[in-house]
């Protein structure tokens, strides 16, 4: 969706969207000016459920496929190395 600040985890970061929201919600409820800070929940919720989505499901299966290609690699070359001493 949007580009990431590098210099924070996955992880802070959901965190802090998701703090945001929690203070979005907040102040929309404790003030008069609710209605303005709508397009702010509503962009805060949309950068909280990606975030989310990325820490539980994104990372983990990038994790699983750098795992999987280093398997398919060490396959390969054992592949190689019986294929040269036929």
């Amino acid at each position: 969706m949007l580009t990431r600040y590098m210099g924070m985890s996955p992880k802070s970061q959901s965190y802090l969207f998701t703090f945001g929201l929690v203070l979005t919600f907040l102040g929309m409820m404790l003030t008069d000016m609710w209605l303005p800070m709508v397009a702010g929940a509503i962009i805060l919720a949309g950068l909280a459920v990606e975030s989310w989505v990325r820490v539980a499901y994104i990372i983990p299966m990038h994790e699983e496929m750098r795992a999987m290609q280093k398997q398919i690699r060490k396959l390969q070359s054992e592949i190689r190395t019986l294929e040269y001493d036929e």
